[in-house]
């Protein structure tokens, strides 16, 4: 028996999260994202909105220009990452072999468990009904033998669509396909493939290999096998997966950024993000990275690896700011921002007195705000370091009118 991979796709997930929770948005056109006014993309456009030809990734001014009439919504990601983990414990109830490729992608191998329903489709729609029932928003699922086969099958009839595409069924469904379809043919492999008459993926199919070896490299049989309907059909499980060699987040400003203090204030919020990510996967890191990139994009990076591993906000900005204070131009307006953490081993490894002994009370303070961020959103408590700036102080006063925002810090992190 050949195996049983699910791609699950949820359906125009960021867009879905603000319909279900403010339902007057429903059957309008919406764009999540960054602010019209700035520099602000689209992460997210409601069907709705894509008939006018929107699409992720575009900026946010020129999507209004396509659709003038659409509503635009910012991003709020802790309500996303919620949704995406409820929809995890869903799929994890069928199989341990589940795989998030991204906040709204999943694989799932369920050729040990299929047998179990009627048939691949009576799982695949259960498993819809219970994501739209218990998370509020709908997914497709393809099925097929390997995973690439089943992530182009989730996108052939959305939304809520399932599509089932077995070994005996490949040349007669995918043949026809366009070969931009296939998931890794990008503008530049379509301009090479194009460029010897392959417009279909039967065409890349029973291409010559040889030729496509000699244009594409190894890539070109990879390709070759992937429209045949091979490829990778392995879907680990959690603890099988290979620890992650680095942890970054970035920011751009909204405007170009000549305050020192607003510049660490970000960068502040951004360790503690890094920091938060890395607690959660019980990994700590010992090289910290700074990047920034000034107006003009010229970007500059540099690292510096610590006396002993960290994975606390604190120890991380506090590094941050020392490279930062060694590379930043005060001259120059600043565009963007990042800090990444890097040679991550799991927290197992590092000597619990090396990490916990002198830190208890800190550590339990951190860990408490990691609670309340993971049951009531990340917004909800923070650095008082990370309310420099205008907007960041309307940002604060804005949800404190809400939920009584509280904000805490530690001395010597207030980026002064």
């Amino acid at each position: 028996m050949s195996k049983v991979i699910f791609h699950v796709d949820l359906d125009q997930f960021f867009a879905a999260v603000e319909m279900r929770d403010n339902p007057n948005l429903r059957g309008k056109p919406i764009l999540v994202g960054g602010s019209p006014g700035g520099r602000g993309i689209v992460t997210t456009a409601s069907y709705e909105a894509r008939k006018y030809g929107v699409r992720s990734g575009m900026p946010m001014h020129e999507a209004l220009q396509k659709c003038p009439q659409a509503i635009c919504v910012r991003s709020d990601t802790s309500r996303y990452v919620d949704a995406s983990r409820r929809v995890r414990d869903v799929l994890i109830d069928y199989t341990d072999r589940v795989e998030f490729i991204s906040i709204d992608e999943a694989a799932m191998d369920v050729t040990d468990v299929v047998w179990h329903w009627p048939g691949v489709g009576a799982l695949a729609h259960e498993i819809q009904e219970r994501i739209e029932r218990e998370v509020g928003v709908t997914a497709s699922v393809g099925a097929a033998a390997s995973r690439c086969v089943a992530k182009l099958a989730s996108g052939m009839n959305k939304p809520r669509g399932f599509t089932h595409i077995p070994p005996s069924k490949i040349g007669e469904i995918m043949g026809p396909l366009p070969i931009e379809e296939m998931n890794g043919i990008g503008p530049a492999t379509s301009h090479v493939l194009h460029g010897l008459g392959i417009r279909t993926l039967h065409e890349l199919a029973i291409y010559p290999t040889e030729i496509l070896r000699r244009k594409l490299g190894v890539r070109g049989p990879e390709l070759q096998l992937l429209a045949r309907g091979g490829g990778n059909s392995t879907v680990m499980r959690s603890d099988e997966l290979p620890p992650e060699k680095s942890m970054s987040h970035e920011t751009t400003f909204h405007e170009d950024q000549t305050s020192a203090d607003a510049i660490l204030g970000r960068m502040m919020l951004l360790a503690e993000k890094v920091a938060r990510r890395m607690r959660t996967a019980r990994l700590t890191g010992r090289v910290v990275t700074v990047k920034i990139r000034y107006k003009g994009f010229e970007t500059v990076h540099q690292q510096r690896k610590l006396a002993r591993f960290v994975y606390m906000e604190s120890d991380i900005f506090m590094a941050a700011k020392k490279i930062f204070e060694e590379i930043y131009d005060p001259s120059r307006p600043v565009r963007l921002v990042g800090v990444d953490v890097s040679q991550l081993v799991p927290m197992a490894r590092v000597l619990q007195q090396e990490l916990f002994a002198p830190r208890q009370d800190r550590d339990a303070l951190t860990h408490a705000c990691d609670d309340i961020k993971e049951k009531f959103g990340a917004n909800l408590i923070g650095y008082a370091g990370n309310m420099l700036g205008p907007k960041d102080r309307f940002h604060s006063a804005r949800r404190g009118r809400e939920f009584g925002a509280i904000s805490f810090r530690f001395n010597g992190m207030n980026g002064r």
